[in-house]
């Protein structure tokens, strides 16, 4: 029993006022919830606790008890959202979270939001935001001087990075959190041990030296003493399941099998389906490995229909990915692809890339040397080189090298007498490539051919260019040195003579714009287009962090969403920009292929434009909405 719960059992003192007993239970409640112990935190918090992500009444509170409560009934929701997979729970658990942040903030409770960043790095986590984890974690640490709460944050930053695969930088983050050890309890030391065994199985798979997975065994042991030690079941639990897939990596199957049942036993007990579908995950995995096909199709099956209540998108595409490989393994081709495509999109639009790359080496792996066509081969193969363009990992740099293989096994057998057809299709992607081809061809004319000028004029770098020109756009390499006849611009690429007066001038009433985009092509392009004009532009792919960014002070002229966004829609985000005092007069466009135009002005939208039917326009458009913006200001 912690020192919180000691005093709330305590008679009722007479001294002790309403703000105090209620600060007394939300402590009680975040030693309980930091223990595994959530139903007992349901009971610390009694008539504040009104379900996951339900909000709580705070009539009769103050600014710093509301902060507090709110920010125990967000952490709560979170994680009984994830053990009983509970949907949108870690979105209900942000919002809850978030107001308590913002109400800390405006208390100048320094501390109490960096507990705040702490715990909404964890929810990010659990949806396989693994960037915006580590982004929000790593304010949390700027903003405490609590060593206890430095550990934490350490330690759980290193869930993120490991997420990635950037082990190196985990192990280093751990290094760091072990100068803060002694001062902690059990729970903290449980957590730095356990992290310390995946990083080090991790090192055994990137290395090929078994002393590691010797140390991981040490290290998952030493994390079940100290969880045992405060009688942290649910901890003990998923140190069995790190445990087993060590086995199972090392091939030791039947060790595997004994310990997963372990690990089964605890969360049965616990009545935890989030973590069991975790064990159950690992054991699919184990029977996939021993070749049990149909024994790990039923229990994946099993473990995906758990998970898609929940919003754990990493943890879902995973076990999609297995089932994609299992029915591969089982001949039924066309249901596997679809199911493999199913787990990198789930992965890629939850924004866990990571978990994406290596869901689209499992489909090249499995289907690439003669089940998708070249260009789908080509694409796929692009994407996981992109994904896991960070990874420190071996074990997934030598899965990329045998997929660059099969992949190029593949182009060179296509490379025969028949000739080749130009592709006529009018998708986005061919408008958009277009569209740039335009653009670079305007610039190497005014330029008189000089790749150098063209590429200042358009914003980018001489090597960018140079790239798309030696491979998107070799059509043009001719007009790198041949001086051609202006034509009509197709965006005007005006170059002003520049004066001292006429820089400074510039440079204090530049133009930024926000462009809120997912695909990386469109981004780019648009991008190009503004840059072009002289605007800075921000890009972000992510409706979440669009939001975090319409709410701080970061002065936008124009705000620029598409509609079909990961987490939250660009209509969302126009009308709660809208209702922001500082966003209520800046001009917003929404540039989307599907959209419905009144919809869009009805959120508060200034414009709505197609792609890409529009994108030739889209300069033209904005000029005046920022003359307006500039007229009203």
């Amino acid at each position: 029993m912690n020192l919180a719960e000691t005093e709330l059992k305590r008679p009722e003192d007479n001294t002790r006022t309403h703000k105090d007993s209620v600060l007394l239970r939300c402590r009680s409640a975040s030693e309980l919830i930091y223990n595994g112990q959530y139903e007992a935190a349901k009971d610390a918090l009694g008539e504040f606790w009104r379900g996951v992500g339900s909000r709580p009444d705070l009539r009769g509170l103050d600014i710093s008890v509301s902060a507090e409560v709110l920010l125990q009934c967000g952490v709560l929701s979170g994680w009984l959202g994830s053990a009983g997979q509970v949907t949108d729970s870690q979105e209900k658990s942000k919002d809850l979270i978030f107001e308590s942040l913002r109400l800390f903030q405006s208390n100048n409770q320094s501390e109490k939001v960096s507990e705040a960043q702490y715990e909404l790095g964890m929810c990010y986590w659990r949806e396989g935001a693994f960037d915006e984890s580590r982004v929000v974690l790593q304010e949390a640490l700027k903003g405490t001087n609590s060593e206890e709460l430095k550990a934490k944050i350490l330690i759980r930053r290193t869930l993120a990075e490991g997420s990635i695969g950037c082990y190196h930088d985990a192990f280093n983050t751990l290094k760091e959190a072990a100068l803060f050890l002694e001062s902690c309890d059990d729970a903290i030391k449980g957590r730095w041990h356990g992290q310390m065994g995946l990083v080090l199985r991790r090192f055994g798979s990137i290395e090929g030296q078994t002393d590691y997975f010797d140390r991981a065994v040490i290290e998952y042991t030493a994390a079940i003493y100290h969880y045992e030690q405060i009688g942290h079941e649910r901890y003990c639990g998923t140190n069995l399941n790190n445990l087993a897939f060590l086995y199972y990596k090392l091939g030791h199957y039947k060790e595997a099998h004994e310990t997963l049942e372990g690990a089964a036993r605890i969360f049965r007990k616990l009545n935890d389906p989030g973590y069991l579908a975790q064990v159950e995950e690992t054991k699919a995995r184990v029977l996939l490995a021993e070749g049990c096909l149909n024994k790990a199709d039923f229990l994946i099956s099993n473990v995906i229909r758990k998970l898609e209540k929940g919003g754990e998108s990493a943890l879902l595409a995973d076990a999609l990915a297995i089932q994609g490989i299992v029915w591969s393994k089982l001949q039924r081709i066309d249901r596997s692809i679809c199911k493999l495509r199913d787990a990198i999109d789930t992965a890629t639009y939850a924004g866990a890339l990571h978990n994406a790359g290596l869901a689209t080496l499992a489909l090249i792996e499995e289907h690439g040397a003669e089940n998708l066509t070249e260009e789908e081969l080509y694409d796929f193969y692009c994407d996981a080189d992109k994904f896991l363009k960070d990874t420190q990992d071996f074990e997934e740099i030598s899965r990329l090298r045998q997929c660059a293989k099969i992949v190029t096994e593949r182009l060179h057998k296509a490379q025969s007498n028949q000739p080749k057809e130009i592709n006529q299709t009018t998708s986005l992607t061919d408008a958009l490539h277009s569209f740039e081809a335009k653009m670079i061809e305007e610039a190497l004319q005014v330029e008189d051919g000089s790749v150098s000028r063209a590429a200042k004029r358009l914003g980018i770098k001489h090597q960018s260019l140079a790239h798309l020109l030696n491979t998107r756009h070799n059509d043009l390499l001719t007009q790198r040195t041949q001086i051609v006849k202006r034509k009509r611009s197709l965006i005007k690429l005006s170059s002003p003579k520049i004066t001292a007066h006429c820089v400074a001038n510039s440079q204090a009433r530049v133009i930024s714009i926000l462009h809120v985009e997912d695909s990386p092509q469109v981004a780019n392009l648009v991008k190009l287009m503004l840059i072009s004009e002289g605007w800075k532009v921000e890009t972000c792919a992510d409706g979440n962090i669009a939001l975090q960014l319409l709410e701080s002070e970061m002065h936008y002229d124009i705000i620029l969403l598409d509609n079909d966004l990961p987490k939250v829609t660009g209509l969302e985000l126009a009308r709660r920009a809208r209702k922001m005092p500082h966003r209520q007069q800046t001009p917003i466009i929404l540039f989307s292929a599907n959209l419905n135009e009144q919809e869009a002005l009805n959120a508060g939208a200034n414009l709505a434009l197609k792609k890409p039917e529009d994108i030739e326009g889209l300069v033209s458009k904005i000029k005046p909405l920022v003359k307006e913006k500039k007229n009203y200001n």
